[in-house]
């Protein structure tokens, strides 16, 4: 069965955010990081279903997405280390540091490697929500993911600094986002609530609008990496609004723009690979042209990453390990079984 187009559409505005937010500051990055990175959250519960094998559904799940992380972390982190290495002087402790930080994961990840936490958390709320869901009733369930978050809160608010490796700890305040999108999901059409969910988003984002104006250095947004989940119910409630009110507009562009959801829908599937490179396109147009380049600097974050998409559509090797298919990974074991047996 063809996946909607307008899901791809969703995570093509939703990885467009992701990197513009990365780029720019003021009034759009206060707006995008209330809700940029639930909304990824929110539509992979919307897509899943209760698991029958927990044990099978992981270990596809880690190919799909431990490998390319693995993989991108190699890539990327390698030239990192060798330019640190060259830098320093003999016996600093920075490349011991700096390869701990690439064990650890999470928020210990910055610069070029600033958004690969967000793969290993997805990870472990997968993980969870296949042993979770089909196997407790509704209301257990609910209240399951609401001491989730109430772990989350407490974490952010007393031991901010207690970061689990490879954004373990994150889990606890994307899994209630996860939840909630497949709930959402299981919901007829008629009875979703767009507008509900519009009457908390609106003025939400007036709210961080006028935060930034006025300069009451309110915490409101989510910055799920380093555990700042914003107001305790109040931020997740209008996180999840937007993410709720992101489903119609991706199904409005779908219908109604059908060359922009084209084009949306091409880097919703490209998403993961932007996901790991878009830091490296924006920052390295920011070290040759300038900082202040910074649409150009958004497009090569997004047109240089699915160049990339699209060329590791070609060959097996790169389907497996940069993209995470399933089908490709036991097609090369298959041949290395081939040349070794």
């Amino acid at each position: 069965m063809q996946r909607e187009r307008w899901i791809d559409v969703y995570r093509g505005i939703g990885i467009t955010l992701v990197v513009w937010g990365h780029v720019y500051g003021g009034y759009s990055f206060d707006v995008i990081f209330l809700f940029h990175m639930p909304l990824f959250f929110f539509i992979s519960g919307y897509l899943f279903r209760p698991v029958a094998a927990p044990g099978a559904f992981c270990q596809r799940k880690a190919a799909q997405l431990l490998i390319p992380y693995a993989v991108f972390l190699v890539i990327i982190g390698t030239p990192l280390a060798v330019h640190l290495a060259l830098s320093q002087p003999r016996g600093a402790g920075a490349l011991p540091a700096f390869i701990a930080g690439l064990l650890l994961g999470g928020n210990r990840l910055s610069a070029w490697l600033a958004a690969f936490w967000f793969v290993t958390s997805f990870y472990t709320v997968l993980v969870i929500e296949s042993l979770l869901v089909g196997r407790c009733s509704r209301a257990r369930l609910l209240w399951l993911h609401a001491a989730m978050l109430a772990l989350a809160y407490a974490n952010a608010f007393f031991a901010p600094g207690l970061q689990a490796p490879l954004a373990a700890n994150v889990a606890l305040a994307a899994a209630p986002l996860f939840h909630a999108g497949y709930l959402f999901g299981q919901l007829p059409e008629a009875r979703r609530p767009y507008r509900l969910a519009a009457a908390i988003a609106a003025p939400a984002i007036a709210a961080v609008l006028a935060n930034h104006y006025f300069g009451w250095r309110l915490s409101l947004g989510v910055d799920m990496k380093v555990t700042q989940y914003g107001v305790p119910v109040i931020s997740f409630a209008a996180a999840l609004a937007c993410c709720v009110c992101m489903v119609r507009i991706a199904r409005l562009v779908d219908a109604r723009l059908p060359s922009a959801a084209a084009w949306l829908a091409e880097l919703g599937r490209a998403a993961i690979v932007i996901m790991f490179m878009h830091m490296v396109f924006t920052m390295g147009v920011a070290a040759l042209v300038g900082e202040q380049y910074r649409l150009a600097r958004v497009a090569a974050g997004l047109l240089g990453s699915w160049l990339l998409y699209r060329a590791s559509l070609n060959w097996t090797w790169s389907r497996a390990l940069l993209l995470g298919s399933a089908r490709d990974l036991r097609t090369l074991a298959g041949r290395r079984e081939l040349m070794h047996g």
